[in-house]
């Protein structure tokens, strides 16, 4: 039997054209990007990780090791979960949408060596229709990123297809946002994220500001422009504008949506120490459990 390769090839990467909702952005010359989510294009790909985020990798890796099996990660991105999740001997799946995320995690795999190599696979795919011939122990969405399916009835056709991957005992960590007041009623142009970042190896400063849009409290959508400004040493400047729609969830929404597609809520936590949920909390941390 001819073995499968453990990662999409490269250059089926870049030629699979389906997307979460629409094409493939082609190359353009305007800064402003319009789109379902940032990801799918090459220039803010290559900028996601300038920015590290870490507080949520304990809580995985604790939650992959109690399930002791393989790991499905979706919208994995560049792999800031699936490789460290791999280097601790985790067998997984990574899936995502964007073939420039997928290409950058592919190259980390490589770098850390063949070991690692043999326990991850890569493969691009529609969080809403994805068909892998396998069944998992552990499935994860992080950081937000269901959201990016803006209609109950998308959120709702990920969640069966998920379901349908994992065995019987399995489990689904999906962390949400949680939708304050204080969220909610930001007007437009207010600043959510303003960072900067040195970024030695490459010879740039990149500042990253997210702003408001729009909020549509009846589709529960908000509009999100993050501005991103390269700077070089020479002092030359590139911006780069991207606006997306993120749709927000609340509670109870989110606990009929999981038991809806089959599942059963054991937990869901404040943050990623399994603090306790309250009316303070900024995350919505859900573990549910397939019969």
């Amino acid at each position: 039997m001819e073995r499968r390769a453990w990662y999409t090839p490269l250059d089926e990467l870049l030629t699979d054209r389906t997307m979460m909702g629409q094409a493939a952005l082609t190359p353009t010359a305007s800064a402003l990007i319009q789109t379902d989510q940032p990801w799918g294009d090459a220039e803010l790909a290559q900028l996601y990780d300038v920015f590290p985020f870490s507080a949520d990798l304990p809580f995985y890796l604790e939650l992959a090791s109690s399930a002791g099996g393989d790991v499905l990660e979706l919208c994995c991105g560049s792999g800031r979960l699936l490789l460290p999740l791999a280097q601790a001997g985790h067998r997984l799946i990574g899936l995502d949408v964007s073939p420039h995320m997928l290409a950058l995690t592919r190259d980390k795999l490589i770098a850390a060596g063949p070991e690692v190599v043999q326990r991850a696979r890569l493969v691009r795919g529609d969080l809403r229709s994805f068909e892998l011939a396998q069944r998992f122990d552990l499935a994860l969405i992080a950081v937000k990123s269901f959201s990016y399916l803006t209609s109950r009835l998308d959120q709702q056709r990920a969640l069966e297809r998920i379901v349908a991957h994992l065995r019987p005992g399995g489990r689904l960590a999906l962390d949400l946002l949680h939708p304050a007041l204080s969220w909610l009623t930001q007007p437009p142009g207010s600043l959510n994220q303003d960072l900067v970042q040195d970024v030695p190896e490459r010879g740039v400063t990149v500042a990253r500001t997210e702003a408001v849009v729009s909020t549509d409290l009846a589709a529960q959508v908000r509009v999100i422009r993050s501005a991103y400004e390269v700077i070089a040493r020479d002092g030359s400047l590139t911006k780069r504008f991207v606006e997306w729609p993120y749709r927000y969830i609340f509670r109870f929404e989110a606990e009929l949506l999981l038991e809806r597609a089959g599942l059963e809520v054991e937990a869901i936590y404040g943050g990623y120490q399994r603090e306790p949920f309250s009316s303070a909390s900024r995350t919505m941390l859900f573990v549910a459990r397939r019969p």
